[in-house]
């Protein structure tokens, strides 16, 4: 109960990191003209150094940078799909 209670504590770290990820990606996207594919490797690179520095290198820091990395990525997709069906309509 006590390792739940302390990832509600992270819950805003995870939020903060997570747009900071959402914007990284924008940018490089717009700015430099990678591909997709290595836009996600980028962002899982940034999410998991940014926790470690933040974290210390540990199985806690892993779990939390993929879960940014995750919401991140599910999120870019949920507006980017949504958006091609509402141009549809």
């Amino acid at each position: 109960m006590e390792e739940i209670k302390n990832l509600y504590v992270l819950l805003p770290h995870i939020f903060c990191v997570w747009i900071v990820l959402n914007i990284l990606g924008n940018t490089i996207k717009m700015t430099f003209h990678v591909k997709s594919k290595y836009i996600v490797w980028i962002i899982l690179l940034s999410s998991l150094i940014i926790n470690f520095v933040f974290f210390g290198i540990s199985f806690e820091s892993f779990f939390i940078g993929f879960i940014t990395f995750s919401f991140s990525v599910s999120s870019y997709d949920l507006v980017k799909y949504f958006s091609k069906i509402r141009k549809k309509q």
